[in-house]
């Protein structure tokens, strides 16, 4: 959909607002909290297949 030539910044906003409702406020840079990972990893993750499936899986053939 085109913009009308003939709206004004204020139609277009009033036209969106109508469309779409109104934004959220914006969040501001001093309200952000920076996170960090404190756990560490537990190992190796359990594998996808059990010991037959990855002997079938892979097995020469």
């Amino acid at each position: 959909m085109e913009p009308d030539p003939l709206l004004t910044a204020s139609d277009a906003e009033q036209e969106r607002i109508a469309r779409f409702r109104a934004l959220p406020p914006r969040v501001r840079p001093d309200e952000m909290v920076e996170l960090t990972e404190t756990r560490s990893a537990q190992g190796r993750p359990a594998p996808a297949l059990n010991e037959d499936e990855q002997a079938l899986r892979y097995a020469a053939g």
